[in-house]
């Protein structure tokens, strides 16, 4: 009787303690997960100064999600949160999977269209799992950093 009370106690707690350490796997880093609701997603950098607005092209047609092992393309609008005059000098994009412990193969070719907008091509997911990107941010004086998951399972 009281290995049978042990057990359905410990199941218990394993059940309820599931939810949570499910949330816990997928936050990872600081990253935002990625809601997939609609093409246009947004988040801010890490210390707050710019909003980065963001999508998936996949041949030039919006897409939720990137496709694993094929190109795409990471549309861009960057804005500074501290002054509307405010422009970023240059911009980084790249992605690695952190649980894994290595990036991309490939490097993208970043196109900058105007002041706020640029493109991140020829970027590719080569495997499935959570892939973390990163885009940096360099008004001249601070690089500040904004980055995202993406689940691609």
């Amino acid at each position: 009787m009281f290995c049978i009370r042990r057990f359905q106690i410990f199941a218990l707690t394993a059940f309820l303690a599931l939810p949570l350490f499910g949330a816990m796997m997928m936050q990872g880093s600081n990253a935002k997960t990625f809601p997939a609701k609609n093409a246009w997603q947004e988040t801010l950098s890490n210390d707050g100064s710019w909003r980065v607005q963001w999508r998936v092209l996949i041949d030039g047609k919006e897409s939720e999600l990137p496709i694993v092992r094929r190109r795409f393309t990471i549309e861009l609008i960057i804005e500074s949160t501290r002054n509307p005059n405010e422009f970023p000098k240059s911009v980084m994009v790249d992605a690695q999977m952190p649980d894994h412990g290595h990036g991309m193969n490939v490097a993208p070719t970043i196109v900058l269209e105007k002041s706020r907008e640029c493109r991140a091509e020829g970027m590719l997911f080569h495997m499935s799992g959570r892939w973390e990107v990163d885009v940096d941010i360099d008004d001249g004086i601070t690089v500040e950093r904004a980055q995202w998951n993406i689940p691609m399972y």
